[in-house]
């Protein structure tokens, strides 16, 4: 009986991984597509072709390929979130390397993940689900920069106009350069995408000089 119950658990624990290893087979495809193509152009048959499964296969685990992609995306965006939450633990004034040493962890998420987000941000035009995550996503990061903002500015001679706007203005920055740099090829070098950042967010967050 105990030999029954080992062999079936055995055999529950080896088709769990296969089903595991199909499906990151098939985001692997997604994602090397994406490399150089739009969310529009992609297909089911295109990534289950490059996947090297049937059609079929590929609904045994998404319902469509707007559900692969908010599913394969979540590691991305919490990943991001925590690359983010860098530039709060820098003290304002920033000292010097400080916006770099905050920025590289964003520039490596895309460099590993750029495909993928390019993909949410076309996707959230045709899908009000995947428009609201990355809605309540952009707020996340708008508070986490008006926060070091505000900071900032409390300890400035020069007020800002809008500390909320300013971390908007600066977030989508990011994200458009960010997007436009690692979203698909060819890419730029990821040092050189921190120390550009890095010399804005350095004049905002210090805006008596400094450096980044």
């Amino acid at each position: 009986m105990l030999l029954h119950v080992s062999t079936s658990a055995t055999r529950r624990e080896q088709v769990r991984q296969s089903r595991e290893e199909v499906r990151e087979r098939i985001v692997a495809a997604a994602r090397d597509l994406l490399r150089t193509r739009s969310f529009a152009e992609l297909t089911v048959d295109d990534v289950m072709r490059t996947a090297g499964q049937g059609r079929t296969v590929f609904y045994r685990h998404f319902d469509d390929l707007s559900d692969l992609l908010r599913r394969s995306s979540r590691e991305a965006v919490d990943e991001l979130y925590a690359a983010q939450e860098q530039l709060t633990r820098e003290s304002p004034p920033m000292p010097p390397g400080g916006a770099l040493r905050s920025l590289r962890p964003a520039v490596a998420v895309y460099e590993r993940h750029g495909p993928l987000l390019r993909a949410v941000t076309e996707a959230a035009a045709s899908d009000p689900e995947i428009a609201a995550a990355l809605a309540t996503l952009r707020r996340r990061f708008e508070d986490l920069a008006v926060s070091v903002l505000e900071a900032a500015a409390a300890r400035s001679p020069a007020p800002l106009a809008d500390a909320r706007q300013t971390a908007r203005a600066l977030n989508l920055m990011n994200e458009s350069y960010l997007l436009d740099a690692f979203g698909r090829e060819p890419r730029v070098d990821p040092e050189v995408a921190a120390r550009t950042l890095a010399e804005i967010w350095t004049a905002a967050v210090n805006p008596q000089g400094g450096t980044a």
